[in-house]
């Protein structure tokens, strides 16, 4: 059991809109709500941030978003300029999780991202 907490970051449909309004170089079909979260993002984050997630996710929501942001357009000025806590939730819907298991028989290893 690892000393962490799980947030899963799903995307929502205002989110797609905007990968699909700020693609530089559009190529025919757009991405759909289904497709942006078939792989979504997960981090591993403070241990008992579950339990005080609004407070936390206050503190540290911009590196989060701008990670998110990142993804998709890796030059922040297609990203949007007012990004602020409430744009975040009303894009990214936000999932924890507490009790995290490590199932594999090897050491965790930091790839440097």
């Amino acid at each position: 059991m690892l000393n962490r907490d799980l947030l899963i970051v799903r995307l929502k449909q205002p989110f797609v809109d905007w990968i699909n309004e700020a693609d530089p170089s559009p190529v025919g079909d757009y991405l759909t709500l289904e497709s942006a979260n078939e792989d979504s993002s997960v981090f591993l984050i403070h241990e008992f941030a579950s339990e005080e997630f609004e407070s936390w996710l206050e503190s540290c929501y911009q590196p989060l978003f701008d990670y998110i942001l990142g993804e998709w357009y890796t030059d922040p000025a297609l990203w949007p300029q007012n990004r602020t806590l409430e744009l975040f939730k009303a894009w990214c819907e936000l999932e924890v999780h507490s009790m995290v298991m490590d199932y594999v028989d090897e050491p965790l290893v930091d790839d440097g991202y």
